[in-house]
């Protein structure tokens, strides 16, 4: 990405995520009164503000200008300039991301979706929800969100790109409750996972926990633990060379024949296709 910035100071190294879907950065920056800042990506970006500000924020872009104080999310197509004015001091905490459309895989409603249309500061509960646990996993320490950080990516984008679910309104799942049961379903994905035990973990009933992670995720867990389980597969596929009789049952398939469908209806290629793309 090209930037020019005029009283704009950045703070701080800003903490990361890379996957093969895309680049994921958390910065703070703080703006004098009248900052200004011109970006240009190469790549379809989603600028997402992560906390009130002290002063009114504005992109100005081809969709037009819109402004605003609080937090907001933004989507800017590949190769579309847009500026940032700042009309009083205040300090950005952003999340961006910038990803290949190609590489997210097929997305409930995404393909009716075109990313050459921008969308500038719209506020959406589930696109602030996903960006706040995205941001809690790039600030771990060690290696960061691994590979559940991925999901949290392509769940990102498919909120900010097909508009959120009015049912994630609904949601009294807390940040606490859903980073438990991402992180819960991540770790143990590899064997059946059941609904009882996600529930007792959040303190809810099936039932409620059910219905309030879908509204919170746009996914049911049952879908967000075969994602995982995709995953752990490509991380395999791409770290070891073992056979892929113990790739499946590693990443928790029944069988090969098991694996290679449901890997190729996530990815669009077969588990041996794509690690020979890899190499």
């Amino acid at each position: 990405m090209t930037a020019r910035r005029h009283g704009v100071a950045v703070l701080g190294e800003p903490s990361a995520h890379v996957s093969d879907v895309g680049l994921v950065e958390v910065w703070r920056a703080r703006c004098e009164p009248g900052a200004t800042g011109d970006y240009v990506s190469l790549d379809p970006r989603l600028f997402i503000v992560l906390e009130p500000l002290d002063a009114e924020v504005a992109l100005t872009g081809r969709a037009g200008e819109a402004a605003s104080r609080g937090r907001s999310a933004s989507f800017v197509p590949a190769g579309e300039p847009v500026r940032l004015s700042v009309q009083g001091a205040t300090t950005i905490r952003h999340l961006d991301l910038h990803f290949d459309a190609s590489r997210i895989g097929p997305v409930a409603g995404l393909r009716d979706v075109s990313v050459s249309v921008p969308r500038l500061m719209f506020v959406d509960e589930r696109v602030q929800r996903m960006a706040r646990l995205l941001e809690a996993a790039c600030a771990r320490a060690g290696d960061g969100p691994g590979l559940y950080g991925d999901d949290l990516v392509v769940a990102l984008i498919a909120a900010a790109l097909t508009g959120g679910d009015p049912g994630a309104r609904r949601s009294l799942l807390s940040d606490r409750q859903l980073s438990l049961s991402v992180d819960f379903i991540e770790a143990n994905c590899a064997r059946t996972i059941r609904l009882h035990e996600l529930a007792e973990l959040t303190g809810l009933t099936e039932s409620y926990f059910s219905h309030a992670f879908k509204a919170a995720t746009g996914t049911p867990p049952h879908r967000w633990q075969r994602q995982a389980q995709v995953r752990r597969a490509k991380d395999m596929l791409s770290r070891t060379s073992v056979s892929l009789t113990e790739v499946a049952f590693a990443s928790g398939f029944s069988d090969q024949p098991h694996l290679t469908r449901v890997f190729k209806s996530a990815t669009g290629k077969t588990p041996a296709a794509w690690r020979a793309g890899q190499r």
